[in-house]
């Protein structure tokens, strides 16, 4: 409902202003008019555009009561969407003036080009040169969004985006420049801006920060430990940008924090090697770990002063028997945290957490805030240690009953986190044994399900195996590994059966994914929440 009335809202704004700009002007003749109205369009989504990237402005919107009437997890498509609305704009725009100044002479060729070539007073913009800063954004803003497409930021070419995107600054330049307006619509989002940029460069640069860790997990995961610093202050499910020197000097990526806040000294980030950089970051661990002796960051051929760096640092390097390396003196850099709607899980009744493959890594640290948390809610009695959980309602965290599904394609993905899987388990049998505040449930999607022929025997095997033993032959958990898919009405069917309160699901994995688990989530009437970056 939030997400249809924003787009309403959105779009008849942008209606309205395109409306009267060409109502005013529609005596001077319907290109003139449609130019004007599309300018008063502009003013608006150029600055949106500025207003839906202000990070750690939506992150504090995230804690106050907004959060309810806007949907600000989807501030990077609306982002995308206002981008798209403003190129088009913007070329009927310029259109519609290029026709207007054909239209006034015979010669329509050398008026336009006289048009164009020459600032003239009375032209708009400062100076006359309204022609000239208006096709230059055009020009830049058409670079934007070709270089911005799916196939080049995931592409592994992300440097083309990150370098194109930069024109964002002279965009706004020009924008000054060309439209005498348009600096009331920009004052406040474009001052907001550059406070966010300026407060996050002093505070990135001010930190001395280290990797004191990597571990290398399979499928290509790499796990760092990074040194926590003093001022840092996170909430579950939290994510920040990080940059590693040795890398890449300008790339920024974000990364969901594994770890709990309340974990004092470290960080972890758990990041799977999927595109250019992630897979740089796994590729100079994996060599370090082989070639412990020499240091040979990827692309040494044409990064090869980042090895003087390296060198004048003076690494202290020691290899484990668990793969593990230890970095003293490996410098990055972090900006953030930055907020995401994982937030609500702790005011949530009954949350349902979902992750697919490494989508778990921002559950992983809301996990182990939740047993900390509810390990603080637990009461005993000193006489007879009778111990007990108070459902008592408070700001810190709600929560009556937590489900969490993780689906992995095969076995190896289980060793990213199943020692913290492990490590909960124990947790909530040690606070209170049979109880069933945290529910785990694996899926492997590359195992044949029970109702397939060919592996019947074998899960009529493991079941009876895991019933004898208490655990799970492939996971070791208590928890029951099940294999294929998830049936979604299934299982959210038993969630409803619960009524442990007011349903609230959480995604984060592929958007296919998303999209059949949101048909569900409707048809139940839970309320869906997917994690976007």
């Amino acid at each position: 409902r939030a997400r249809l009335c924003c787009l309403g809202g959105w779009v008849a704004t942008t209606a309205l202003l395109l409306a009267l700009g060409a109502l005013w002007h529609r005596e001077r003749g319907p290109a003139l008019a449609l130019a004007r109205g599309c300018g008063q369009s502009l003013n608006l989504n150029c600055a949106l555009l500025a207003a839906l990237m202000l990070r750690r402005s939506l992150t504090w919107l995230r804690s106050t009561p907004l959060a309810e009437l806007f949907p600000l997890e989807l501030h990077v498509r609306g982002h995308e969407r206002v981008g798209h609305l403003v190129l088009a704009l913007g070329t009927a725009h310029a259109g519609a003036h290029l026709a207007q100044a054909g239209l006034a002479r015979r010669d329509w060729l050398v008026a336009l080009g006289e048009y164009v070539r020459r600032a003239r007073p009375g032209a708009g913009g400062v100076g006359g040169t309204a022609p000239q800063t208006g096709l230059a954004l055009l020009a830049l803003l058409l670079a934007m969004l070709a270089c911005s497409s799916p196939c080049v930021r995931r592409g592994g070419h992300f440097e083309v985006f990150y370098w194109s995107h930069l024109s964002y600054i002279p965009v706004w330049l020009l924008l000054l420049l060309h439209g005498p307006h348009f600096w009331k619509w920009f004052l406040i989002p474009g001052s907001l801006f550059v406070l966010e940029k300026v407060l996050g460069w002093v505070w990135r640069r001010a930190g001395d920060l280290h990797i004191l860790e990597a571990k290398l997990l399979p499928s290509k995961v790499t796990h760092l430990v990074i040194q926590r610093p003093k001022s840092f202050r996170f909430q579950p499910g939290d994510y920040v940008y990080l940059n590693v020197p040795a890398i890449a000097a300008y790339e920024w990526h974000p990364f969901s924090i594994s770890s709990a806040p309340e974990q004092p000294e470290t960080l972890w980030l758990h990041i799977r090697a999927r595109g250019q950089w992630t897979t740089k970051l796994y590729e100079y661990f994996q060599q370090l770990e082989l070639h412990s002796l020499e240091l040979n960051p990827p692309g040494k051929s044409w990064r090869g002063w980042r090895n003087q760096h390296w060198e004048q640092v003076g690494l202290d390097l020691s290899l484990s028997l668990d793969l593990s390396l230890s970095l003293d003196l490996s410098q990055c850099f972090l900006d953030g945290p930055y907020g995401t709607p994982s937030r609500r899980i702790f005011t949530s009744e009954h949350a349902v957490l979902i992750g697919a493959g490494i989508g778990i890594t921002p559950f992983a640290s809301i996990l182990q805030s939740i047993m900390f948390r509810y390990r603080r809610r637990k009461q005993s009695c000193p006489s007879c240690h009778f111990s007990w959980s108070e459902e008592r309602r408070d700001e810190e965290m709600t929560l009556r009953k937590v489900d969490f599904i993780w689906i992995t394609r095969d076995q190896q993905h289980l060793q990213w986190f199943l020692g913290l899987l492990a490590k909960l388990e124990t947790e909530q049998a040690e606070l209170e044994p049979g109880g069933k505040f945290l529910e785990l449930h694996l899926y492997m999607t590359s195992a044949l399900g029970k109702g397939d022929v060919k592996a019947l025997g074998l899960q009529l095997a493991l079941d009876l195996l895991a019933a004898q033993e208490q655990r799970d032959s492939i996971s070791g958990l208590r928890s029951r590994t099940q294999p294929g898919h998830p049936d979604w009405a299934s299982v959210f069917g038993k969630v409803a059966a619960e009524q442990r309160g007011r349903v609230a699901v959480f995604f984060c994995g592929s958007a296919g994914l998303a999209k059949v688990i949101r048909g569900h989530c409707r048809s139940f009437g839970f309320r869906f929440s997917r994690e976007n970056f």
